[in-house]
């Protein structure tokens, strides 16, 4: 599934992440990263999400997953 870091970022401040940690906290949460992208501004990460785990398959499932990962407000 890709996912747009900019989109994931109107739900959970990720100002202090650069994309590498992006990438590992994704991994350390379960979802595997696939490949990264950069469009324009915009990093698309495209991740391999287990089919019972349809609370994931959204940004807004992913940001609130990140949230509470990372310890930040949703």
């Amino acid at each position: 599934m890709k996912l747009s870091r900019e989109w994931i970022s109107d739900y959970v401040d990720l100002s202090d992440l650069s994309d590498e940690d992006l990438s590992r906290r994704f991994t350390e949460i379960g979802h595997a990263v696939d490949s990264v992208e950069k469009h324009g501004a915009d990093t698309v990460f495209d991740l391999e999400i287990t089919t019972n785990r349809v609370d994931a398959m959204s940004h807004r499932g992913m940001a609130r997953e990140l949230a509470a990962a990372l310890g930040r407000e949703f």
